[in-house]
């Protein structure tokens, strides 16, 4: 498996992060309020931040499973 998978904390709260080594991309996932934040980074440039409700998140993260 080319991924790492790391929990992180900031003044904020938590967040999580996977990035993949091989294509040098990040994807990050952060709780904020009642808001989640997910950013991606391709070869260490910000390409897309997208941000939905955590009720939302928490649907869609049960769907995918």
């Amino acid at each position: 498996m080319n991924y790492e998978y790391k929990e992180k904390e900031k003044k904020n709260g938590r967040y999580v992060s996977i990035r993949d080594k091989g294509e040098n991309s990040l994807l990050e996932v952060e709780r904020k309020g009642n808001q989640v934040e997910i950013v991606t980074y391709v070869r260490n440039e910000k390409t897309t931040k997208f941000t939905m409700p955590v009720e939302l998140f928490e649907k869609m993260s049960k769907e995918m499973i």
